[in-house]
């Protein structure tokens, strides 16, 4: 007779399998993703990189897609003039931005970003990488106005910032945002990838994920495998 099925490890390879974690990973100076560029300087240099530690996380970005793909399977044929996971790039000073906008509204001339929680506890926006994030899907679309649209886990309840209409693009904030990708960029330039978290060029700040930081083993930071140059030691 045979065994019971091993759902969590079969479960386990499925979510690995759905999500690539090197999907956002960009090694070059000057890519960002605008997800990235919303965090702290650390966290971005560290996302950018691929220096965080998602072993853990497969089952919630899985549940994260998929509302994602239900939300656009099931709207686009209702809010036909909309375009979703609207692929956008966009050049400023040096650096690349590359990234899919959740929402495109070209009627409103809007970007709107989905984001899902496990509830409301605590629920108080606008939260700044949020808005960030936004900034450049707007900075990227050349529109004025965005919403964010939180979506409960638990129900699909939805909550929206602003509650009615939509919030303007900051351009003073966009180009703060680009300033620090220029930081990150200039480092990886000068200093090349890190072989270990002593590489890492900044400092933890007092954020939640900060906080809450942990990376991948130091045998695999990219730096690691880094060809060096024949006269390195000249």
């Amino acid at each position: 007779m045979s065994e019971p099925i091993d759902f969590e490890g079969a479960i386990a390879d499925a979510l690995g399998a759905a999500n690539d974690a090197d999907s956002h990973v960009e090694l070059d100076p000057e890519t960002f993703h605008p997800s990235q560029i919303a965090r702290c300087q650390r966290r971005a240099y560290c996302s950018k990189l691929g220096l965080d530690d998602q072993s853990g996380l497969p089952g919630v970005f899985q549940t994260g897609t998929l509302i994602h793909e239900f939300l656009e399977e099931y709207l686009a044929d209702r809010l036909s003039h909309a375009e979703f996971e609207r692929e956008v790039t966009h050049r400023e000073r040096g650096i690349m931005f590359t990234g899919r906008a959740d929402c495109y509204d070209p009627d409103a001339g809007a970007v709107y970003d989905f984001k899902t929680r496990n509830g409301w506890y605590n629920f108080d926006p606008p939260t700044q990488r949020h808005l960030d994030q936004v900034y450049v899907y707007m900075a990227a679309l050349g529109v004025e106005r965005g919403q964010i649209v939180y979506l409960s886990k638990n129900d699909l309840e939805v909550r929206t910032y602003p509650e009615d209409g939509f919030f303007e693009f900051d351009a003073e904030r966009f180009g703060t945002l680009v300033e620090k990708a220029n930081r990150i960029q200039h480092v990886i330039e000068t200093e090349g990838l890190p072989t270990g978290p002593e590489d890492i060029p900044f400092e933890p700040c007092d954020c939640f994920f900060c906080d809450n930081e942990s990376l991948i083993d130091a045998e695999e930071f990219p730096g690691v495998d880094q060809e060096v140059p024949a006269d390195a030691d000249d």
